[in-house]
């Protein structure tokens, strides 16, 4: 059985970043400014994309206790981080949540 795994990101909405989040930014505008909320930055679909996400976030894929509240300033390889995410403007979308202090969890499944 292969492994899948998603990048989520928790933190205060602002307006400033709707272009960083997962859905249209039509679907935020009754969201009160501080809220917090839940996007998903990214999901890889294969193993070796799955691996690569954790390996660029300096973790392991089934080292559970590594997967909560990981620092995107801690992330260990940025071009390996991008590889494993789907398009560019998945890795724009996760430096921008960071840069507004948004926390990143790492999801396996498999």
């Amino acid at each position: 059985m292969g492994m899948d795994a998603e990048l989520l990101a928790i933190g205060k909405f602002s307006k400033d970043i709707v272009w960083f989040l997962e859905y249209p930014d039509h679907f935020y505008s009754d969201v009160p400014e501080g809220s917090n909320i839940i996007t998903r930055v990214c999901t890889c679909a294969t193993s070796m994309e799955s691996e690569l996400l954790a390996e660029a976030l300096g973790i392991s894929p089934w080292k559970f206790e590594e997967h909560c509240n990981i620092d995107g300033a801690n992330v260990v390889d940025l071009n390996k981080l991008d590889e494993a995410m789907e398009d560019s403007s998945q890795l724009a979308n996760f430096i921008g949540l960071h840069d507004a202090g948004f926390q990143f969890y790492y999801m396996p499944n498999g």
